[in-house]
This record gives C-alpha cells, sequence and structure tokens, in this order.
C-alpha cells in the first residue's frame, strides 16, 4: 500500500502545478459562495415576510433545511461539471505524457495503480470541499442557529457523492485514448444519472423503484436533508467499488495486451 500512497501524492501535487486544478478550485469555491449567498439573502427575506404574517403560513421554516439543505443538494449538481474535468487527467494524462508504459515498469501491482490514483483524486478533492467548513463557520458566525446533525449529514453525503463521481471518472480515463474523450464521456454518464431521477418521477410501478434505486441523486437527496438511511451509504459504497474493479479490469487488460 506504500506504493498507492507515493502514487497519490504525485497526483495529488501534480494538481497544483497545472491550470486545471487551480482553476477547478476556483470556480467551485466561487459557485459555491454565489449558492450560499443567495439561500441566506432568500432565508433572510422569507423570515421577514414570516414576521409580517400569519405564524403558520411558514411552519416548517428553519435556517439548516432551507439554506444547507438546499445547497448541498446545488453544488452536487456542481460534480457533475467539475469530476471530468479531475478525473480526465487519471490515466489519459499518463498516456499524453506517454508515462503510462513506464508507471507499468514500476514495481507497483495494478491494485497499487488504481488505488492510488484514485486516493489523489480523493484527497485534492477534500481540499476542494474543506472551505465549506469556513461557509458554515460563516453562517453561525452571523448569529444564527444551526442544527449541526443535517449539516454533518450532508457534508458525508457531498463527499461519498463525489467519491462515487470520481470512481467512475477514473474507469472512463483508465478506457480513454485522451483527456477530452474521458472528459467528455464522463461528462455523458453522469448527465444520464443526473436524469435518472426524473425519470423515476415520471415513471409507474416497479420502473419507478428501478429508476429510483439506480439514481445517486435520489440516494444523495436524503442527506441533504439530514437523514442517514444505511441502504444510501451502501449504494455509494458499491457504486465506488464496482467502478473501481472496472477500472482494475481495464488496466489489468491493457497491461496484458502491452
Amino acid at each position: 500500500m506504500k506504493n498507492s500512497w507515493v502514487l497519490a501524492w504525485k497526483d495529488l501535487t501534480s494538481y497544483f502545478r497545472s491550470w486545471t486544478g487551480v482553476l477547478a478550485c476556483f470556480f467551485f469555491l466561487v459557485i459555491a459562495g454565489v449558492f450560499l449567498s443567495l439561500l441566506v439573502i432568500s432565508f433572510a427575506h422569507l423570515s421577514m415576510e414570516a414576521s409580517r404574517g400569519p405564524a403558520d403560513s411558514f411552519q416548517g421554516l428553519g435556517l439548516t433545511r432551507f439554506v444547507f439543505g438546499s445547497f448541498f443538494l446545488n453544488i452536487g449538481t456542481i460534480l457533475i461539471f467539475l469530476v471530468p474535468i479531475l478525473s480526465m487527467r487519471a490515466f489519459a494524462e499518463e498516456r499524453r505524457h506517454q508515462t503510462l508504459e513506464l508507471l507499468f515498469t514500476y514495481p507497483f501491482s495494478d491494485f497499487e495503480i488504481v488505488w492510488g490514483k484514485y486516493l489523489g483524486m480523493i484527497f485534492f478533492f477534500q481540499i476542494l470541499t474543506l472551505p465549506i467548513l469556513f461557509f458554515v463557520w460563516f453562517v453561525h458566525g452571523l448569529g444564527l442557529t444551526l442544527d449541526w446533525g443535517p449539516i454533518a449529514f450532508g457534508f458525508l453525503g457531498f463527499w461519498l457523492l463525489g467519491c462515487a463521481y470520481l470512481s467512475l471518472g477514473l474507469f472512463i480515463s483508465s478506457i480513454s485514448e485522451n483527456q477530452v474523450i474521458s472528459a467528455i464521456v464522463t461528462f455523458g454518464c453522469l448527465l444520464i444519472f443526473w436524469i435518472l431521477e426524473w425519470v423515476a418521477g415520471v415513471a409507474d410501478g416497479s420502473w419507478a423503484h428501478f429508476f429510483a434505486a439506480l439514481s445517486p441523486i435520489r440516494h444523495y437527496r436524503d442527506f441533504t436533508f439530514g437523514i442517514f438511511d444505511m441502504s444510501d451509504f451502501v449504494y455509494f459504497c458499491f457504486f465506488n467499488l464496482y467502478f473501481l474493479f472496472l477500472t482494475l479490469r481495464a488496466i489489468e487488460t491493457r497491461n496484458w495486451k502491452g
């Protein structure tokens, strides 16, 4: 496993040595900040309206549910655009620099290569999401009362969703010949998974349950509501393991062909 950490550190630092990682951080933080600001302003406006009208007309209005529930749901959509940019570098970058075959000559097992690449993306994603904690602290610093449980579950759900998307992107990168193709195909696959929730909403009977069970957003939505369901957690774990397994098979096949 030591080799995986070495490879993960190499990939992590490569994000900060390129414009891809820097711009990804910048745009994610700007968009997330705009989302949170608009939600806080909207909540303040609704709170003033509630103070003027009947109390029961705004029953159930809460800061944590309204602001951070919507916030985590919205930034989950950003991942559809962000993950293809982050994951396209994994193996396609090695091919572009013609270092993939060199990587296979190192005393790394195929599992260590796949796990190291995946960890490198996860570490960068974690660094990317850490400022969300600052956003929470900023809102709390305004003197507003927060329910920390739903916020923690929302953050956990966002992290699980990002890890799942990255595992899919890693697999696409392992079978793609260049970064552009990898990013486009990953975006298309994530878009299909995102649409599955809509399909589940218009389907009937068993088909609705089938598409809902496949939809990452449907499982993620419970976390944004502050609900921890073990079936949702298991779904994301299986999603990760499935695409990491496919990546490992793809790498083994290419290595064997070489």
